[in-house]
């Protein structure tokens, strides 16, 4: 969505500023989940943004880092279903095939 948003307003030459939620482990970018090509240049969310210009983001890059991290997410996701205890009695578990807070259902 946010993509559109910048493709929406690029040809309008509207001021954009997307904030992203890439995968981000440590905080402090050492990890570098959370990498981020920014016009000619790397960014990384947790130190840098999370907000950047959305004309200067490359969101075919970032789509395509997100997409690595999916099956890992969905197993911690599962993981947790089976695990966690705070559902009432008789609440139906979340299903595993939904998407992920943050992310889009690709």
């Amino acid at each position: 969505m946010m993509k559109g948003c910048a493709e929406a307003t690029r040809p309008h030459r509207i001021k954009t500023v997307v904030s992203l939620n890439p995968v981000m482990v440590d905080g402090t970018g050492m990890c570098g989940g959370c990498r981020v090509k920014i016009g000619q240049g790397i960014k990384f969310a947790c130190v840098d943004g999370p907000d950047f210009d959305a004309h200067q983001v490359d969101f075919d890059d970032l789509m395509a880092r997100l997409a690595r991290f999916r099956p890992t997410e969905q197993a911690a996701l599962r993981k947790w279903e089976e695990s966690c205890r705070m559902r009432v009695e008789g609440d139906a578990p979340v299903p595993s095939t939904a998407p992920l807070p943050g992310r889009s259902a690709e």
